[in-house]
């Protein structure tokens, strides 16, 4: 089973091309480092709190001070996240309803954009929470 760790590379090497200048190059970059840890793993079964564990941290190393509104956006993507969710576990094989191929592949697609963007506000909070500490520091 070659081909898994073989698309892993793949997209990892599509997704480390981001644009570095834009305000979601790290989030794009991190998911590229996931997509390589994968990869790392070969044949092996997948480990995911493995994964997560190599992850942790995320470059977060600051205390973050988020205004009402990244907040409320946040909270807002958490939400979508969570009710495209259901609707995914409720179409499951034993659910109570199904979803064509078509609407599975747009609620996948919304689920990754909804996570990009909280991921991205993060981010952002975090690099003023450290531009914050060096400008307090000098």
């Amino acid at each position: 089973m070659n081909s898994k760790p073989q698309a892993a590379r793949a997209a990892a090497k599509a997704g480390s091309s981001v644009d570095s200048s834009s305000d979601t190059s790290r989030p794009n970059t991190a998911y590229a480092d996931a997509i390589q840890a994968i990869a790392g793993h070969g044949d092996q079964p997948l480990d995911i709190h493995d994964i997560c564990r190599l992850r942790r941290a995320c470059g977060f190393t600051d205390d973050l001070v988020l205004t009402e509104s990244e907040a409320q956006a946040i909270n807002t993507r958490l939400y979508g996240l969570s009710a495209i969710s259901a609707l995914l576990i409720g179409a499951d094989d034993g659910g109570s309803f199904k979803l064509s191929k078509w609407l599975q592949g747009g609620l996948h697609s919304a689920l990754y954009a909804l996570t990009e963007d909280a991921q991205a506000a993060l981010h952002r909070a975090n690099e003023k929470a450290a531009e914050g500490r060096k400008g307090g520091a000098g």
